[in-house]
């Protein structure tokens, strides 16, 4: 099984690499405030995630930024919670083939397209979104920090604020009123606090450089 995993991970790298060598991209550095269109791809396996992608859509929007959302769940089928969702497309384990690679219409519609910003919301590395945020041609690219292969313009790395995010996690806890006698609600509850505290970050921060940072 391991050899079989394996095989697939180096054909997928392989593929991709040959790839690249065809890819026509010009990097631009770009503030928040002068983007207008941006591509968030983020992995929407836990339905969790989508209300906090939701939330950050819904801001960008209000600086009047066109937004395309695109979610990888890592299942073969697809959340009925997210059926039918407004600007909001994804795709499952269904719509890759056997090493990974993503095939649907919609993945290739995102790929094709060249946003001013490009964020990876994805605290993992799945070869489907890396695949899709290699491939993009878009200008600048922003998300968590990954060791390589790493496709990012701008990379935030959330492990070096693990104290301040465990601080803030214990506040959101007691909001939560957590009952501490119940292990299996508590393990629960701190799992989805711990998932909200690190994308919520990780958005914050990405947020926080594109407004400071100067466009090209």
């Amino acid at each position: 099984m391991k050899l079989i995993d394996d095989t697939k991970v180096y054909i997928g790298r392989m593929v991709l690499k040959k790839k690249l060598k065809n890819l026509n991209r010009n990097t631009k550095v770009c503030n928040i405030n002068e983007a207008k269109t941006v591509g968030i791809i983020y992995n929407a396996t836990n339905s969790v995630s989508f209300e906090i992608i939701r939330d950050f859509a819904r801001i960008l929007m209000q600086k009047k930024i066109d937004v395309s959302v695109l979610g990888y769940v890592h299942s073969k089928r697809l959340i009925d919670h997210y059926l039918y969702r407004k600007g909001f497309d994804f795709f499952t384990k269904n719509n890759l083939n056997w090493y990974n690679r993503p095939k649907s219409d919609t993945v290739d519609d995102f790929i094709k397209k060249q946003y001013d910003i490009l964020i990876n919301l994805s605290l993992e590395k799945y070869y489907p979104i890396q695949y899709i945020l290699a491939l993009s041609p878009s200008q600048f690219k922003v998300g968590k920090y990954f060791e390589e292969p790493n496709y990012m313009d701008l990379m935030i790395d959330i492990e070096k604020e693990k104290k301040a995010m465990m601080a803030v996690k214990e506040e959101i806890s007691k909001d939560k009123k957590v009952d501490k006698q119940k292990k299996e609600i508590e393990k629960e509850v701190g799992e989805k606090v711990d998932l909200e505290l690190q994308i919520s970050f990780l958005i914050n921060q990405i947020m926080h450089y594109l407004a400071i940072i100067k466009s090209n």
